[in-house]
């Protein structure tokens, strides 16, 4: 590509004979038809993405802390966004603010991205923004494969150190579901200079199966407010029993809603804590 934030990727297959592609499928290497990083098909993910028609999407990855920041980023710092991409793709590194990603050499040639049927479980562009923060965070494990679970957990002082080398604000952090706080929650959704961040089960969330074992595993981004049956936001008032409504980024959508008819109490019980960031 000509520069870090144009946006195109130029080059970078079969035709650059001194520095070769950083990131290669094991599945589908180079001069193979199904090559998912290839600078065409690589550049109509960017096109879509920027222009708002997707987003970020870790598939059946353990990939949701980072799609969270990546989201923030898309939606906040849209150059950030684009300039990431561009250097992961032509250097296999790149620096966002203070958040440094170089991703290790396992990650830059992923094994598993397609399945059975040769389908991509993970696309492209979010592998190589995605796995790369993951596997650049982690002392220990690598994170070479979308099923890396163990090695693609986020636990929450990995969202507050990336979004603040991102060149966010840490706010608050919020971990007792008291009506008080949730209340404090809505009045940080309420206004466009912060993100919030959740850490939940994802059983409560529509088309998921409510967990045998309530643990947390999963992380959204709030893109409502937490609002009663009648879409008014909860009051101090509120019931355990009271049915609850909520839309949150996640698995690449932007208003993935709770379960129908799932009540208060039930939130409380399967959301475990808030994190908070300012732009």
């Amino acid at each position: 590509m000509s520069n870090s934030t144009s946006g195109n990727m130029k080059g970078g297959d079969t035709s650059t004979k001194i520095k070769p592609r950083p990131f290669i499928s094991r599945q589908h290497p180079l001069n193979d038809p199904k090559d998912p990083f290839t600078a065409a098909k690589v550049n109509e993910e960017f096109a879509d993405r920027v222009a708002l028609k997707t987003y970020p999407a870790q598939g059946a990855s353990s990939l949701c802390g980072p799609a969270a920041l990546f989201y923030c980023l898309l939606i906040d710092h849209p150059k950030l966004y684009k300039q990431a991409i561009a250097e992961l793709w032509k250097d296999g590194k790149t620096t966002i603010n203070d958040l440094k990603i170089e991703p290790s050499a396992r990650a830059k040639n992923p094994q598993d991205l397609f399945d059975e049927e040769d389908k991509v479980r993970i696309s492209a562009l979010d592998w190589m923004t995605l796995a790369s923060l993951r596997d650049s965070a982690n002392n220990i494990m690598t994170y070479g494969s979308p099923f890396s679970q163990a090695a693609g957990i986020t636990l929450p002082v990995d969202i507050i150190d990336w979004f603040k080398k991102a060149g966010y604000r840490h706010v608050d952090t919020l971990i007792f579901d008291n009506p008080t706080n949730i209340i404090k929650i809505n009045g940080y959704q309420d206004n466009s200079n912060y993100h919030v961040i959740s850490l939940i089960n994802s059983g409560f969330i529509s088309r998921q199966s409510l967990p045998t074992v309530n643990l947390p595993n999963h992380w959204v981004v709030w893109t409502d407010k937490l609002r009663n049956s009648d879409g008014s936001p909860i009051r101090s008032d509120i019931k355990p029993s009271d049915t609850i409504k909520l839309k949150l980024f996640t698995w690449g959508e932007i208003a993935r809603p709770l379960k129908s008819d799932l009540t208060f109490s039930e939130f409380q019980k399967y959301h475990f804590q808030a994190i908070v960031v300012g732009k």
